[in-house]
């Protein structure tokens, strides 16, 4: 709803409404705050509203004006309370599985309220907030102007006001959490039932504008399908944390490499038949997904010269990472303003989900937008050729492999890593100056850095690898390497143990022990969690591990701050309970910490909990799977679990065996089939 973004807005005696869109900046309409003649010196004022409350009083000036919008900027610190950047979306469907409802917050007439004196005539008269709600049509999704069709029309009698919706001017309107449009006018002649707002769109075209959003939060805005939000993950928020950073989805480090497999995907992009599906697969760490994120980056960028020629190649396109298991049917996918990406990670593990989204574009025909499936693997899924089969007009796109030098095929090594290096640098600086501090000092990394066993088998030499090591280096000060007794990944956890301790401290939690926010950051990725109820579980399973040898019950406002903690350090991006630490590289280094740490029991303790369910367990075991050709001591521990506990865990253990690259599965298997026969010879 924007509830918690909604300010008022006050300047020469008027009062409008705007939006907070990312620390210190506020976006209004012009008109509100437009120089009066004798009164350019007076002050704006910006008050933010949350849920009826006032926050402090803000003293802001206009950097940038185009049109009837204009962003203001003041002090972070006078808003009274931290603001992430604002999601940025358009409305792009024309035939939505459910109109999506719009709303926006303001303080206009239609909000006055009395608060009775208590004296006949100390009546007091103020604008209170209000809600407006409603419904864009969908013939204004691609229009240059949004009307917002009101849901609960106002009194139309309000004595000497020429429209109860004075106030409203400036307001955000949201799409469940992205920012749409900006109220700019209340068209007369529509019995007060219509608002007119600008599309966001139209303020993304301007560069100058985002480079002042970039400034302030530290990303540049993009722009997201909000009524496909259902569908799409979102993108990650900006926080000064190693997996922040490494995230190929937060795109710190320019795109670099793999530039023929880029072409060959842009290609597949904009010819061939309305539906098309590609693979791209490869091992963990190799630039896959970064991959995806560019090609969605550069056939959704915003180019304001083709947005109104109606079927040009040109067009933006949207584009987003499917969620696991939507709850919005895909049959919006078929009803779209323009082309669309849609990539599938981990597509080996989402094989229903995959058909069942092919089932649904195969009865997609012209003149129906072009949609594109981009299949992202760590190997071609086994069923993939049964599917390809099945749906055959629609799966001829390329097949790409990927392997891990392929990204240093016109760089070297070192190139690579000294523009990381660079990137890394410069979005720290960006972070600390938009107020996301990371209390890091490299003098700490010894004193940090707990040594979780023997290093890495195989460090995976792709260029995950590499910008692991460009941001150690830059986390240490230091650019000739670091020293023998450290790796990579440990430097990037004791940096990452700088974020956790905010957290843990804002939620009260401060006393808890750090091996134990370690065993919780494990098994809150390892169990993953789609609902609260799982997510108490997974808690519960570190909880109890951490206390094995001297039990100790976990109290329910413990619980509840903890599932806050966690939730607040890795959301969901897509519908999830939360998230988790990533990337792949990382979490395998944190796993095996805590493993060597336990002497070997975690692994025992997570895959055997009785809190956990299968589909969980199923996911620990897909997580040491992943991470088993960094860290093979986590494989022998799982093999020889599972072989302690064939009824329960073999099955799940065979469900994820034609996941795996050839490899990676030989080594599985082989590991299982040696730990039973040791157990067998063993006679246990």
């Amino acid at each position: 709803m924007g509830w918690d973004r909604a300010a008022s807005v006050e300047y020469a005696g008027g009062v409008g409404a705007g939006c907070v869109v990312a620390p210190g900046l506020v976006l209004t309409a012009y008109h509100v705050v437009r120089p009066v003649v004798g009164l350019e010196d007076a002050p704006v004022v910006v008050r933010v509203m949350d849920g009826g409350a006032e926050a402090g009083r803000a003293v802001a000036e206009v950097i940038w004006h185009r049109g009837d919008a204009a962003l203001l900027a003041c002090r972070p610190q006078d808003l009274g309370g931290e603001f992430a950047p604002v999601r940025w979306g358009e409305l792009t469907c024309v035939r939505p599985a459910m109109p999506p409802e719009c709303s926006a917050v303001g303080r206009p007439l239609a909000g006055v309220r009395r608060v009775q004196g208590s004296c006949v005539g100390e009546d007091r008269w103020y604008r209170a907030e209000h809600v407006v709600t409603g419904r864009i049509n969908v013939v204004d999704n691609a229009s240059r102007t949004y009307s917002l069709q009101v849901d609960r029309q106002p009194p139309q009698d309000l004595e000497g006001a020429a429209s109860p919706w004075q106030g409203m001017s400036g307001a955000g309107v949201f799409c469940d959490d992205l920012l749409i449009g900006l109220v700019t006018t209340a068209p007369t002649g529509w019995g007060h039932g219509r608002l007119d707002a600008l599309p966001v769109r139209e303020l993304l075209d301007d560069r100058q504008f985002c480079a002042l959003v970039q400034q302030a939060c530290g990303t540049w805005p993009r722009l997201e399908p909000a009524d496909l939000d259902p569908l799409f993950e979102g993108h990650p928020q900006p926080v000064a944390a190693a997996s922040y950073l490494l995230s190929p989805h937060s795109e710190v480090v320019p795109f670099v490499g793999l530039a023929t497999e880029l072409t060959r995907l842009s290609d597949w992009c904009t010819t061939g038949p309305t539906v098309s599906v590609a693979v791209v697969h490869g091992p963990g760490g190799v630039g896959k997904t970064r991959l995806a994120v560019e090609l969605a980056r550069r056939v959704s960028q915003r180019r304001p010269e083709a947005e109104h020629a109606a079927g040009g190649p040109a067009v933006p396109w949207s584009a987003g990472f499917l969620q696991l298991d939507p709850q919005a049917p895909y049959t919006m996918l078929r009803h779209l303003i323009r082309p669309t990406l849609v990539v599938v990670d981990y597509a080996e593990t989402r094989r229903d989900q995959v058909e069942q989204l092919m089932a649904t574009l195969a009865r997609h025909r012209p003149p129906g937008k072009p949609v594109r499936l981009l299949l992202l693997a760590r190997a071609v899924p086994a069923w993939w050729e049964l599917v390809r089969a099945r749906y055959a007009p629609m799966a001829g796109g390329p097949v790409i492999a990927v392997a891990p030098r392929d990204v240093f095929r016109q760089h070297e090594v070192s190139e690579v890593r000294e523009q990381a290096v660079l990137a890394f640098g410069q979005c720290l600086a960006m972070l600390r100056r938009a107020g996301l501090r990371d209390d890091w000092d490299p003098g700490e990394i010894t004193d940090l850095a707990r040594l979780p066993g023997p290093p890495p088998a195989d460090d995976g030499s792709g260029i995950l690898a590499v910008h692991m090591d460009a941001l150690a280096g830059v986390l240490a000060g230091t650019s000739d390497g670091l020293a023998d007794s450290l790796t990579p990944a440990q430097v990037l956890l004791a940096h990452e143990a700088k974020y956790w301790d905010r957290a843990f401290g804002a939620n009260g939690l401060a006393h808890l022990p750090q091996d134990l926010r370690e065993e919780l950051v494990a098994v809150q990725r390892m169990a993953c969690a789609v609902d609260r109820r799982q997510a108490g579980a997974a808690i519960r399973t570190a909880w109890d591990f951490h206390h094995r040898g001297f039990p100790h019950p976990l109290d329910g406002p413990t619980g509840l701050a903890l599932q806050r903690t966690l939730r607040e350090l890795y959301p969901s991006m897509g519908n999830g309970f939360w998230g988790g630490i990533g990337p792949d590289a990382l979490i395998a280094h944190l796993m095996a910490g805590v493993e060597e740490a336990s002497e070997g029991e975690f692994v025992n303790w997570a895959l055997t909990s009785p809190h956990l369910d299968k589909d969980q367990v199923r996911h620990g075991l897909t997580m040491i799977a992943r991470a088993a050709p960094l860290r093979p001591r986590l494989l022998s521990g799982a093999a020889h679990v599972i072989a302690s506990h064939p009824s329960d865990l073999m099955p799940l253990a065979e469900d994820i065996t034609p996941l795996l690259p050839k490899d990676e599965r030989d080594a599985w298997q082989d590991e299982i089939a040696s730990a039973s026969k040791v157990l067998s010879d063993d006679g246990t």
